[in-house]
């Protein structure tokens, strides 16, 4: 039977759907485009916002269209949530998160049965490993050392969609680091829902997680997912320093008004934030911090919206992730008036892409005619005169000449000269 698979959303559902893939191949599947006809379709639903929510809804009609007769499968948050919503418009099984590591066999019994077996004795507490043995695609190996959140933005469903925090055992990780990397991938990317809470149900934290794998030998760079300001302990933030480690750190802010970060139960201060990324900066020069932002959240005023503006044109960050906000139904701030108008949303939008395009534009010429550390991706551009490779501190460089027998490799680059928001540079040594 040929299964086909489209992921919606975060890293970490593309880092699962890649696991999901190499589950059903295993199982004997053959494995087809999302866009070709397929016998089981399997949509790794998001719900981070309305318009992910849609696209999930799309992708089940749309596989039910091409294939009235196939199975469609609906996993992930969204479906974790929306159950019934979902097998209204099409999904023949609907499953959530945890379920994903036995969703082969959910699908068997289903095949033999015709009916759902009841998930429910499933435990939501336990960290279910999900090793991927395999990167094909990829010039990065992902591994998933974190799931869950406490959180509890009210902006935020996912939470409740992803259950308590807890953490996957270090040794689990080292040994499967080790793997990857004997597979031949000199960087690692550490992906979690909320990966600065590591270790917290373990009574380990992320340093002690990362103090192993610095160790492991050939392992040339560790890049962090996303860490939430109110777990950069100085630990952390002095241990970073390491050569090891990525310079690359995305922290998200929201807001830089007090009072919508505390509308939001955010736990800190613009101020608490201020000082984090500014003792990365001192610490590590070359740092680039990127940041995620939400304009129109309800209530937000002109001033409040000028206190992020200015929080992110003052600090020293490199990028940021621009969310334009929408009622999550459920949460807190869905049911939070005055709404921001949609006119007033999309100027601020736009003060905010400009800002950013500024920004990484100033970053990005500041490190013409340097030397710097980066992945070889493999893949050349423009008749195989350039390979694209990724800086340490997140910065995409196009090298000149094909690379592409280096892909997974991290390098020293030269950079020579900018082409947009790139940096052009000539690879230091082979």
């Amino acid at each position: 039977m040929k299964v086909a698979i489209l992921t919606i959303g975060c890293k970490l559902n593309q880092y699962e759907s890649e696991y999901i893939v190499e589950s059903f191949s295993k199982a004997g599947y053959g494995i087809v485009d999302f866009k070709e006809e397929a016998d089981i379709y399997i949509i790794n639903t998001c719900t981070v916002t309305s318009q992910a929510d849609s696209k999930s809804r799309q992708a089940i009609r749309q596989a039910k269209r091409r294939n009235p007769k196939s199975i469609v499968v609906a996993v992930g948050c969204y479906a974790e949530l929306k159950k019934d919503e979902l097998k209204n418009i099409g999904a023949d099984i609907v499953v959530g998160n945890v379920e994903k590591v036995f969703l082969v066999d959910i699908v068997k019994d289903y095949l033999i049965k015709g009916d759902l077996e009841d998930t429910r004795n499933i435990s939501r507490e336990v960290f279910y490993p999900m090793p991927v043995e395999d990167f094909k695609d990829y010039a990065r190996a992902f591994v998933k050392v974190q799931d869950g959140c406490d959180s509890e933005c009210s902006y935020c469903i996912v939470w409740k969609a992803r259950g308590k925090p807890r953490s996957a055992e270090i040794d689990f990780v080292v040994e499967e680091v080790k793997r990857l990397v004997d597979r031949g991938f000199e960087e690692i990317v550490l992906t979690g829902v909320n990966l600065g809470s590591y270790g917290k149900d373990l009574g380990v934290s992320l340093v002690d997680l990362l103090k192993r794998l610095v160790k492991i030998d050939s392992l040339k760079k560790i890049r962090l997912s996303s860490i939430e300001p109110t777990e950069w302990s100085d630990e952390l933030i002095d241990f970073v320093i390491h050569e090891k480690i990525a310079k690359h750190f995305h922290i998200p802010l929201q807001s830089g008004s007090d009072r919508i970060l505390e509308i939001m139960n955010r736990k800190y201060k613009r101020k608490f934030f201020e000082n984090i990324v500014l003792k990365l900066k001192e610490k590590i020069p070359i740092v680039g911090i990127g940041v995620d932002v939400i304009v129109g959240f309800p209530t937000e005023t002109e001033r409040d919206f000028l206190e992020t503006y200015e929080t992110i044109d003052q600090l020293p960050i490199y990028y940021m992730h621009i969310f334009t906000y929408s009622d999550r139904p459920g949460t807190l701030a869905s049911i939070l008036n005055p709404k921001v108008p949609p006119s007033v949303k999309r100027e601020r939008y736009e003060a905010l892409r400009k800002l950013r395009n500024e920004k990484m534009d100033r970053f990005i010429s500041s490190f013409l005619g340097k030397k710097i550390y980066g992945v070889v991706e493999g893949r050349t551009i423009d008749g195989n005169r350039y390979t694209r490779a990724l800086s340490e501190n997140y910065i995409p460089i196009l090298v000149e000449g094909d690379y592409s027998f280096l892909r997974c490799k991290v390098k020293i680059f030269q950079a020579t000269g900018k082409n947009g928001l790139n940096l052009v540079g000539k690879l230091d040594q082979v």
